[in-house]
């Protein structure tokens, strides 16, 4: 029984460290947790079971390194996507094709709040 007790004790001790050092990784299994509530309450059965799935995998796979170079990359895909819808937007001003502008414009500001939203994420892990 002692052993058993003093093992648990060292398991604890040597587990801390290892789940301190990928905090944006808590943060995220805490989110997929609550999700995982959400969808019990709802009694929604299969968006649980990938919930679960995916809290695994978050369990397992995840470290910071791995959220902020996907946040990275999605945030140089979401500039790109600024960057065509610009140009979309200059060529139908060209065009004369104000009605489309508008549209587009519209598509742009929600992509530029979607860009400060990803920014906004990875300055939240410690990354400017």
């Amino acid at each position: 029984m002692m052993r058993s007790l003093t093992f648990l004790a060292l398991a604890c001790t040597l587990a801390g460290p290892a789940q301190a050092a990928d905090p944006a990784c808590d943060r995220k299994a805490a989110e997929i947790e609550r999700q995982i509530g959400y969808a019990q309450e709802a009694g929604n059965r299969a968006r649980l079971d990938g919930l679960r799935k995916a809290l695994a995998a978050n369990r397992e796979n995840c470290t910071d390194s791995r959220l902020i170079q996907g946040l990275e990359q999605d945030i140089a895909e979401q500039q790109e996507e600024i960057d065509a819808l610009r140009a979309e937007v200059r060529e139908k001003e060209s065009e004369g094709r104000y009605d489309k502008v508008k549209k587009l414009e519209r598509k742009l500001a929600d992509a530029q709040q979607d860009l400060k939203d990803l920014q906004q994420s990875l300055a939240e892990m410690g990354k400017p």
